[in-house]
């Protein structure tokens, strides 16, 4: 389906309200096919899902290619774990939820994660100490080489901390259409601990149920979370988390810790590197739930937050202060999670 001259303030949880030059909405793959064959896809293009991890600063002067891909298929079904194959455009946040009704464990801590599956292996979608690469067996795209579907298994995807080859390699020339997902089958056995090695975890699972916890309860406990730290994108423009927390060296981190001698840190895959929480240097500076005229920030420091229609420039605007007080203040640059178009 072609639509002209589209705004997009109701496609982009930000709420700015700018214009495409023209929206296709993709139902099928025939779909993409024909936008490729019709050389569409060749011209200026962006992707979109729910518009939850994008920052429009201007009109998109050229096609909006909304992924409308529905529906999910259950291909491996054993005593242990299922095989499930998703469509892109299907919501994370309710693929979530149907997992934990259906005692599947492994992608419960992404709970109330807006957006769609086909941004999840992108940016390798993660929170609470799980990323979508714990599970994530396989990704189908459209190759805008020559116009076919193709799969690259997960350990082809060369994940790291909100990256993948989607962003690199790939950037531009596959369009995501479905992932295919492993998950355990929950026994009611005790929760592996590392679903529970968050702090703010186990302090809500302490105050709201009782031992042994289950994997209803955890869901439960980081939605709550979720709720108490974020805005209702329905009464408030906001991507979540707008920036990444900084992977330093651990000279790096020594450093820092003269300044903030009580900075946690976090492992990382990387030797001799470590990751450190943006929010903690950022509360400490002053942005938590500060307000910058018509935006600012959130209760939680990282969700830079839309209050009263502010324009793309206004937003923008506050994601560089805060990136500059952050790198004036311990010399790290503070990179976005989110995409700025």
């Amino acid at each position: 389906m072609l639509k002209k001259n589209v705004s997009l303030k109701n496609y982009n949880t930000f709420g700015v309200n700018v214009n495409a030059k023209q929206m296709y909405e993709i139902q099928n793959i025939k779909d993409l096919q024909s936008l490729f064959e019709e050389g569409i896809i060749s011209n200026p293009f962006l992707v979109l899902g729910d518009g939850s991890n994008i920052l429009f600063t201007k009109d998109f002067d050229g096609t909006i290619i909304k992924i409308n891909l529905h529906g999910k298929k259950i291909l491996e079904d054993t005593d242990k774990y299922i095989k499930l194959k998703i469509s892109a455009g299907e919501k994370l946040e309710e693929i979530v939820k149907w997992t934990v009704e259906n005692n599947l464990i492994g992608i419960q801590n992404l709970a109330l994660i807006p957006g769609t599956i086909g941004a999840t292996p992108i940016q390798n979608v993660g929170a609470y100490g799980v990323e979508i690469k714990d599970v994530l067996e396989s990704v189908e795209f459209f190759d805008l080489k020559n116009g076919i579907v193709k799969t690259i298994s997960g350990l082809d995807c060369e994940f790291g901390y909100r990256d993948s080859i989607f962003k690199h390699e790939l950037k531009g020339l596959a369009i995501v259409t479905s992932i295919t997902i492993k998950l355990e089958k929950y026994k009611q056995q005790e929760l592996p601990e590392r679903y529970l090695a968050y702090g703010d975890i186990t302090k809500e699972l302490e105050s709201q149920y009782s031992k042994p916890y289950t994997l209803e309860n955890l869901y439960q406990s980081i939605c709550n979370i979720r709720k108490s730290k974020l805005p209702d994108v329905k009464e408030y423009g906001s991507c979540g988390s707008t920036f990444q927390n900084p992977i330093v060296s651990l000279e790096q981190y020594i450093e820092i810790k003269k300044k903030y001698e009580s900075i946690p840190s976090f492992p990382t895959s990387e030797r001799n590197f470590v990751k450190i929480p943006a929010a903690y240097i950022l509360e400490k500076l002053g942005w938590k739930n500060r307000r910058v005229g018509k935006c600012g920030t959130w209760t939680h420091p990282l969700i830079v937050t839309n209050y009263d229609n502010a324009s793309p420039k206004d937003i923008l605007d506050v994601i560089e202060q805060i990136q500059k007080d952050f790198y004036d203040n311990i010399g790290v640059r503070l990179e976005t999670e989110i995409n700025i178009i």
